[in-house]
């Protein structure tokens, strides 16, 4: 990867550094990349051969990646990637290939024949890794939408936490460097419970995340009291693996000790052995970071609140004070919706409401404002008001892919389906074939009973997904969407036993695989798949009704009257549900209509 730009970088504006700990040290600022956090991401727009688009900032990657998706939706070719290649990760390892970005638009300049590594799992945007956030010094300020690249001179002794007040305190931590020469990645040493571990600082990484190896060695019973079952976890590879809530006495990095709080254990290894937890963005949006790779020192000050994403008890504690200590009050409309992403992310909804509306009453034009704020009101539980900012917002940028999907999801939610149809067919015009985006339209065109609608679009992102962990979600999904619509049955099973082939017997696969029998009329098999979907999944009211039709098609009058009657108490408009697909009961069977919309 080549460099060019840099050279005019380093002759951006000289910080004069406060305090006088820093009266010899100066810092060459490279430049600021505006932090947009979409929900728990961190991400920045650049340009791609002209193009402006939307990359998460991943300190935890080595090096700069995309999915294939990503990259056929900017107009890259990958080409393979040396052989034996290959990329690691959460998941496991995939089939890496490299595509070069003629122009990377970044920090105000632009570099050449940048490359960045295509494969595995799509994230949704493509992701800046080490190799192009971890040349230099490196601030991040998550709190204030703010990550900012610095070379320092003359700094080697100098305490480089330069926003800190005289009189205040900072942490510091040793930065360890990785196994790898070739990878700038930051390491820290962290203490769990009077035991060290090595944790990798990783923006990329949604939550605070310890391996199932790492909780063992720090005397973590994942059969103790306290421990619940947490969701699956996954990355870059096709592997999901079970996570864990766990209780935490005591956690230290550095001089900064927190107690009693609680992170996520997952049952698996993060694969290549260089780290044993990651700090992931959760501990950064709970402080102000500096990385001077300069020093292999991280220098770091508390901004309040929460610092680890499952601690709800501490969201808000302490924010208002440090928050502003550490970056000052908002000037304009950009730094406050900045700072209110932020703290959306952090589920510090009010201060997050009240930033938004700062940031709209300075500008009133900005389209996405008015969505912001509308998922920050979605998140207080105010879905009109959120509706009257997502209309703002599309008649203000009637192409604002993000805010048509927000409000069909949130039009299918107040049961208007023809408004949430309208709204899909102008986003999936608008949606890259194969993105998340589309795989999202697909969800929400199931949902409000137009799955034919949703084939092609799963289809597309499937053709593109052959390595991703979610792929056998995706699989059942266009299961589903084909026994719904009742079409193209032999696929439908191919995907279905696909599905389970891949991911085990979940009971939403099994649940499909039962409609699909049901379909073809083999009611032997859809009753086995049935029972086995409600071992697992007992309140599942679609699965009860599918049983109970497929036993009233085998002569089971008694057990197949008993299943529907359990479907319609958890559900009363499933009759109604089931009818718009042609699906009901055998002449002569109890059946009970109504008025509704379908929905899983």
């Amino acid at each position: 990867m080549r460099h060019e730009g840099l050279i005019w970088l380093a002759a951006c504006a000289l910080l004069a550094c406060a305090g006088p700990a820093l009266a010899t040290c100066t810092l060459a600022k490279y430049g600021t990349l505006s932090v947009e956090m979409i929900g728990e991401r961190p991400t920045t727009l650049v340009k791609v051969n002209g193009v402006v688009t939307r990359f998460t900032i991943d300190t935890g990657a080595w090096f700069s990646f995309m999915s294939r998706a990503n990259a056929e939706a900017l107009g890259l070719k990958p080409v393979p990637a040396p052989f034996g290649f290959r990329m690691g990760g959460i998941g496991g390892s995939a089939i890496a290939e490299i595509a070069t970005i003629k122009n990377l638009g970044i920090l105000d300049t632009d570099l050449h024949n940048v490359d960045f590594v295509v494969g595995g799992s799509d994230a949704g945007e493509g992701s800046l890794g080490a190799n192009l956030l971890d040349f230099a010094d490196l601030e991040i300020d998550l709190a204030h939408g703010k990550v900012t690249l610095f070379k320092p001179d003359g700094c080697r002794k100098s305490a480089l936490a330069y926003w800190v007040k005289d009189g205040d305190t900072y942490n510091v931590a040793d930065l360890h460097p990785s196994y790898n020469l070739n990878d700038r990645r930051s390491f820290v040493d962290v203490t769990i419970n009077g035991k060290t571990i090595r944790a990798l600082l990783d923006s990329g990484a949604v939550a605070t995340l310890l391996d199932r190896r790492a909780a063992k060695r720090v005397g973590i019973d994942l059969h103790g009291p306290g421990v619940r079952p947490g969701g699956r976890i996954h990355g870059l590879g096709e592997k999901t693996y079970q996570s864990w809530i766990v209780p935490i006495d005591k956690f230290s990095v550095g001089t900064e000790t927190i107690q009693h709080s609680e992170m996520l254990v997952m049952d698996g290894n993060f694969g290549d052995g260089s780290n044993d937890m990651i700090l992931g963005v959760d501990f950064m949006l709970a402080h102000h970071m500096y990385i001077a790779n300069s020093q292999r020192k991280l220098y770091f000050t508390y901004n309040g609140g929460r610092v680890f994403s499952l601690d709800t008890t501490s969201i808000g504690a302490h924010e208002s004070a440090a928050a502003n200590g550490a970056g000052g009050e908002p000037k304009t409309a950009t730094d406050y919706a900045l700072r209110g992403q932020a703290r959306l992310a952090r589920g510090e909804l009010a201060n997050a409401l009240a930033d938004l509306d700062a940031a709209i009453r300075l500008d009133p034009s900005s389209a996405d404002d008015h969505l912001i704020r509308a998922r920050i009101l979605l998140a207080q539980k105010h879905p009109d008001a959120a509706m009257e900012d997502l209309d703002k917002a599309l008649s203000l940028d009637p192409k604002n892919l993000a805010a048509l999907l927000l409000r069909a999801s949130l039009r299918h939610r107040k049961k208007d389906a023809a408004g949430a149809a309208a709204d899909l067919a102008v986003a999936q015009k608008l949606a890259p074939a194969g993105s998340m985006q589309s795989r999202y339209i697909a969800s929400l065109y199931v949902a409000i009973g137009e799955p034919a609608n949703a084939v092609p679009l799963l289809d597309a992102w499937i053709h593109v997904h052959r390595d991703d962990s979610s792929l056998g979600s995706a699989l059942n999904e266009r299961c589903w969407a084909r026994a719904l619509a009742n079409q193209a049955l032999k696929d439908a099973l191919h995907d279905c036993r696909d599905a389970i082939k891949r991911d085990g017997d979940r009971a939403a696969y099994l649940d499909s695989l039962g409609m699909v029998y049901l379909r073809i009329g083999n009611y032997a098999e859809s009753i086995k798949a049935y029972q086995q979907a409600l071992a697992r999944s007992p309140h599942a009211a679609w699965s009860h009704y599918g049983l109970g039709l497929a036993e009233l098609h085998s002569g089971q009058t008694d057990a197949g009257s008993a299943e529907l009657k359990m479907a319609r108490s958890l559900d009363k408009q499933i009759d109604a549900r089931a009818a718009k697909f042609g699906l009901g009961a055998p002449v002569g069977s109890p059946a009970k209509a109504s008025s509704a919309q379908p929905s899983r």
